[in-house]
Parts: C-alpha cells; structure tokens; sequence
C-alpha cells in the first residue's frame, strides 16, 4: 500500500483516498462531483472505462515526467499514448506553457470555505505569460463539470475564496495526435457549483454515509 505524504495530509495512491493529518478522510474535487452526479461515467461499459482510464494515467505520468525532466526515454511511450503525448507537446510548444515544477501532480488538502477538499491539480504555471491552472483530459468529449474542477483548484492553489486571479482551462488530448482548449471564464458561477456540491456532500458524510463505500460500489 502506497501513501504518501501531501499538503496537509496524506494521500493513498490504491482507491484515491485523502486523509487530513489527524487521519480523517477528507473528499477529493473528483469524488465530490462524481457523489453529487456533476460527473457520471455509468453508462460506458466497465472494461471500456477501465483501458480509458489506464491510458489517462499512463499519458499524465510521461507527461508529468517530461515537465519534471525536460526530457523523457522515448522507449517509455507506447503506440496508445503515443499521440496523446504528441498532442500536449504541440500544446506546449504553441502556447508557451512553462509549468511551475513546485506544482506537477501536486497533492495537497485547502479549506475552502470552512471545508477540507482534496486535490492534485496536473499544472500551475505560466500560459503565454500569464498564470495558468491546468487540466489534462485524455477524452473527446467536453465535461461541464472541468469548470468547477479548476475553479476549486485555483482557490486551493492561491488559498482564497474567490476565482479569477488565473488562467483555466482544460487541454484535451486527443488520438488524432491534436489539442482543444476548453476556457473557463466564470468564476463567480464555477466557485458556487462546485462550493453547494461541497456542503452537500459534507452534509451526507456528517449525517453518518460511508462514501468511499458509495464510489467504490
């Protein structure tokens, strides 16, 4: 079992689980749009789902690896990852994205609004300059629900209360070997989703659920 120590806590690479440094399990940004429904994956076929997911980590662990490094062995990519990996590549070159080596997969646990969140934004750097909060997405379809994602990522990035400071955006990936940009410019709405879903689901949790149970199911 692999665990790891983070801002403010820990984090438990088998089942995605965060605890505070007391040992108290504290939700993630994913776990808390999957439990509030703001992201369902239940109608992809479980063995579908699995290779997608496979594949995701494999593309954000190269990817992470080259930013870290600034190079990578080329023997590592593999014929499935190989254009997703080509695709960030043109994004990078593109855009001029330089992330901020402090901030690569960086796990860590912010109190948003009197609430515990955990979260491992992918990139905190600098887009054409100016300060960016960065998601990878390996998948063809655009989620609303990125949106809120970033938006909580960027309080706890910046440990405030209000969004607007950054750049967000979500860079899909995708087989073709190219990238989207999916912007996100509404702070005020994307803090408020994604803070109402956050009660919510700490209000479930005090009134006794076992919601690790709940995602694993």
């Amino acid at each position: 079992m692999s665990i790891i120590s983070i801002d403010g806590g820990t984090f438990q690479r088998e089942g995605h689980i965060y605890r505070d440094s007391t040992g108290v399990l504290v939700p993630s940004i994913t776990q808390i749009l999957r439990l509030q429904g703001l992201t369902d994956y239940s109608m992809i076929a479980p063995d579908v789902l699995r290779n997608a997911q496979e594949r995701g980590t494999e593309v954000h662990d190269l990817t992470a690896a080259y930013d870290t490094h600034g190079e990578i062995d080329e023997s590592w990519i593999t014929d499935r990852v190989r254009p997703y990996y080509q695709a960030y590549m043109k994004f990078r070159a593109e855009n001029h994205f330089v992330p901020d080596p402090e901030w690569i997969e960086k796990g860590i646990i912010a109190t948003l609004f009197g609430m515990k969140v955990a979260m491992t934004p992918d990139r905190f750097g600098k887009l054409n300059g100016h300060d960016c909060v960065l998601e990878l997405k390996c998948v063809e379809a655009e989620q609303p629900s990125w949106a809120f994602q970033t938006a909580a990522q960027e309080l706890g990035v910046y440990k405030s209360t209000r969004a607007g400071r950054a750049i967000r955006i979500a860079v899909q990936l995708k087989k073709s070997g190219k990238y989207h940009l999916c912007s996100h410019k509404n702070g005020a709405y994307d803090v408020s989703q994604f803070i109402a879903a956050t009660t919510t689901v700490y209000g479930r949790m005090n009134a006794g659920q076992d919601l690790l149970a709940k995602l694993a199911a």
